[in-house]
């Protein structure tokens, strides 16, 4: 595991700066040339610090390139975590509504349309993130991604689904459900180049995002409603 320490004795401040330089080159450098093409000569070149440097603060290649899954993560996290725990507290209420499901459920999803936004958005990032979702990182880090968001996240939304489709969140056809839902913020951030295409935009900027929030809201309210009165008309059915 990768050490945090200090630069030196007494200067953890120092030590905090240089430890982020590093992140930031290395996601520069993975970004453009991946995990397997960066190598901790040249990230700790473009750091502006010596080989032995990156070794103190991060043992290895795998250890920096944590460093910027794990820096990911917070961000992420930082920018979901009260919607999440707002949603987690509707659905461990047995007499929750439909609508409250829905509400919660539109709420998580408005916040992952501010994300398209908020995160960071840099090329690098963007190249960065790219590779990682393409499995070219190492195996580690899609575990660190998956432990530190992705399983929290989907461990709600299945289980709104499963609420309002009247099965359970275990349930294969429902999880297909969810991540065919869930997948329509991801969308916009995975097919950028397209959707700015498409759309004639030149960027996500806030406008941009309000407007795709609307639409997205607008839709899935409407995919919600309609997979609870499929749900009430099998359950009158008998």
């Amino acid at each position: 595991m990768a050490r945090h320490k200090p630069a030196t004795e007494g200067g953890y401040q120092r030590g905090e700066e240089t430890r982020a330089r590093i992140i930031d080159a290395a996601l520069r450098l993975f970004g453009a040339h991946g995990f397997d093409g960066a190598s901790t000569r040249d990230i700790a070149r473009e750091a502006g610090v010596n080989a032995p440097a990156l070794q103190y603060y991060f043992d290895n290649k795998e250890g920096v390139y944590l460093a910027c899954i794990d820096y990911f993560v917070d961000r992420a996290w930082g920018l979901l975590a009260d919607v999440v725990i707002a949603a987690e507290a509707v659905v461990a209420r047995p007499d929750a509504t439909d609508a409250e499901l829905i509400d919660a459920y539109l709420g998580l999803q408005l916040r992952f349309t501010t994300f398209l936004h908020e995160c960071p958005d840099t090329d690098h990032w963007r190249q960065f993130m790219a590779r990682e979702r393409a499995g070219l990182g190492p195996p580690a880090a899609f575990e660190r991604i998956d432990a530190g968001i992705n399983r929290r996240i989907f461990a709600v939304t299945s289980q709104v689904i499963g609420r309002l489709t009247g099965q359970p969140a275990t349930d294969e056809a429902t999880r297909i459900r969810t991540i065919a839902i869930d997948s329509q913020v991801a969308a916009f951030k995975v097919m950028r180049r397209h959707v700015l295409k498409a759309l004639n935009w030149d960027a996500f900027g806030e406008a941009e995002t309000a407007r795709v929030q609307e639409v997205i809201r607008e839709q899935t309210r409407t995919l919600l409603q309609a997979l609870v009165a499929q749900r009430n008309a099998k359950d009158l059915r008998g």
